[in-house]
């Protein structure tokens, strides 16, 4: 398992440098999450799929979770997903899907996806995660994003103010795993090279970067 993976926050007060998105999610909260579409648009590295995942968590066991890329949803994967929706999920009951690369969706699919939003059973949320750049230049052949985006909750991550979280996080796991540096400062440079993108600086770290100097 790569350190990313290994490393993702597992716990909400794990997600460093996002403390807007977290407060939206926590009044959300207030009103369930069950029964609604997200869409959370961020930089790529900054934690989108692990909030996306600790939100599927709020609702569904890991074994109801399914993650699909945006290429493969088509009107027949919408139908298989309305069919499985009927049904609670094991455990807590719910079910979650999370669409990764939404940007990526096809023209038909959305069509599709205005009527099935409008009536997501309670059990279930469906979430979409999509690049900032993806998300300033929504979808293929530039279609009108609106009507999708208008019944799901936008929740857009923070992209400044990252590094020196960042920095600090990822000096604990490369002492965690015996990768350390013998530069502190190395860390916050490293996590500006890599333009806060904590996958990629994990990356660098597992390929021993901080001990190449």
């Amino acid at each position: 398992m790569q350190l990313y993976e290994q490393y993702r926050p597992k716990q909400w007060n794990e997600v460093l440098g996002q403390d807007k998105a977290l407060a939206q999610i926590e009044k959300l909260r207030q009103r369930g999450f069950g029964g609604r579409a997200y869409w959370i648009s961020g930089q790529s590295g900054t934690g989108k799929t692990t909030i996306a995942l600790l939100l599927a968590g709020e609702i569904a066991e890991p074994l109801c979770i399914e993650e699909i890329d945006a290429t493969g949803m088509t009107p027949a994967k919408l139908c298989e997903i309305e069919d499985k929706m009927q049904f609670f999920g094991w455990g807590s009951g719910g079910r979650a899907f999370i669409v990764n690369e939404a940007h990526g969706l096809r023209k038909d699919t959305i069509r599709q996806l205005l009527v099935l939003l409008e009536r997501l059973p309670n059990h279930v949320v469906m979430i979409f995660t999509t690049t900032s750049e993806g998300d300033e230049k929504l979808f293929e052949e530039q279609i009108d994003a609106h009507p999708l985006l208008s019944r799901c909750q936008e929740i857009t991550l923070s992209r400044r103010d990252l590094a020196q979280a960042f920095a600090a996080r990822a000096k604990q796991i490369a002492l965690a795993e015996g990768l350390d540096g013998p530069d502190d400062s190395e860390y916050l440079k490293l996590v500006r090279n890599c333009k806060n993108n904590m996958r990629a600086v994990l990356q660098a770290i597992e390929a021993g970067v901080m001990h190449n100097g």
